[in-house]
């Protein structure tokens, strides 16, 4: 099997499932350990959730160009046709937990490393890849690069999500903040036919649900708030969980959401209305007490629509048709929009955006090389570029 597809699937084949990156980081270390022109190196963010730095120097001062990947993947579910960890191939496509989001993105940049070095690193700068840690939960490995201040060199980062989309190869250079919290509600519990004993913990979560969710939608519908690239602030109450039995009186319940957020109203503006009414709530003693916990709170990300590093993805990617667009959910680019400097961001990858998160996910096989190849082009017009 050629090189570049048995890197992809044997990276399908660790099973790093919301966990475990520190195997995938092992993996890519030692596929640069007889290269004396590369370095790796290794940064943890939690006990074997590891991120890895890979960087390869040329043979001339120029930029610092990087590729930033996600090792982990979400749960596979049930209903496979092909095994989601085998990296089974049929025609011109590979199937995996994975293949799509984002596993042949990485393996894409892996490639491309692997290549220049192979053909003797001639180019400007330097070339790097960023596999960071947690991304569909949390962010935390980019956030632990961006603060520990291991990426404050780096001129330009290209994030490869699958970014086919609508006859289009997209290039992102914004995204929505998203916000993932809970609420935690105690009551005090009574029986059913005494009610008045008690504090009914679900029915405070209505009342909250219901005041809340009228403030985000005065928000959505605000022209102020209204952002010309991603739209509107959304939020959506997905979850609730509360009461023991058909006759008590809950004590306890559980609400989740997720808040999306634009620059006009920003994520710490979007927590500001979460936690004003929760306190608003709790001056009431006849309601539930009621506490705010936030999962995740990342910020909208909005880069530059014309750069040095878009312009030489253009290029490389003239047979595709690349178009500039926003990108209404999010990704890692609202934890690289606050490194120092001037960087340079993209998102683009090989896959179809849609086939993300799916059972029987697959890459095409084609999509994935062609993305090699324009890696490598980008590296290096743009560690040469002004």
């Amino acid at each position: 099997m050629k090189r570049h597809l048995s890197i992809l699937k044997e990276l399908i084949q660790i099973e790093s499932v919301n966990d475990g990156e520190g195997a995938v980081a092992k993996y890519i270390a030692e596929l640069f350990k007889d290269y004396k022109n590369i370095e790796t190196q290794i940064v943890a963010s939690y006990p074997g959730r590891d991120n890895i730095l890979v960087k390869l120097k040329g043979n001339r001062p120029g930029k610092i160009f990087a590729v930033s990947g996600h090792l982990d993947v979400v749960e596979p579910g049930e209903g496979w046709t092909h095994p989601p960890f085998e990296g089974a191939i049929e025609g011109n496509k590979m199937y995996g937990r994975g293949t799509c989001d984002m596993k042949a993105g990485v393996a894409a940049a892996l490639v491309m490393l692997l290549d220049l070095a192979d053909e003797g690193a001639d180019f400007a700068g330097e070339v790097w890849f960023i596999g960071t840690v947690g991304e569909e939960v949390g962010m935390q490995g980019a956030l632990d690069l961006v603060e520990g201040g291991y990426l404050d060199q780096v001129d330009g980062i290209v994030i490869p999500e699958p970014t086919k989309r609508d006859g289009e190869n997209q290039a992102i250079f914004a995204s929505k903040g998203s916000i993932m919290y809970t609420i935690h509600g105690e009551g005090k519990a009574a029986h059913s036919s005494m009610p008045e004993l008690g504090i009914n913990a679900i029915m405070t979560a209505a009342e909250f649900i219901q005041k809340t969710q009228n403030d985000f939608d005065a928000i959505t519908n605000d022209p102020a708030c209204h952002n010309d690239e991603l739209g509107d602030t959304l939020n959506v109450f997905s979850v609730i969980e509360g009461g023991r039995q058909f006759n008590s009186v809950p004590d306890h319940v559980i609400i989740k959401g997720n808040a999306r957020t634009v620059p006009e109203y920003d994520s710490a503006r979007a927590v500001e209305l979460l936690q004003k009414n929760v306190d608003a709530n709790n001056e009431n003693p006849e309601n539930a007490s009621l506490t705010l916990e936030l999962n995740q709170v990342l910020d909208a990300a909005e880069a530059k629509k014309d750069t040095a590093l878009i312009r030489a993805l253009k290029e490389a990617g003239k047979d595709k048709n690349v178009q500039v667009r926003p990108l209404i959910g999010t990704c890692e680019l609202s934890r690289y929009i606050h490194l120092p400097g001037d960087v340079d961001l993209v998102v683009y990858g090989p896959g179809l955006t849609k086939m993300a998160h799916k059972i029987d996910e697959y890459i095409e096989i084609d999509e994935y090389e062609d993305t090699i190849r324009i890696f490598k082009d980008m590296a290096v017009a743009f560690t040469e570029s002004k």
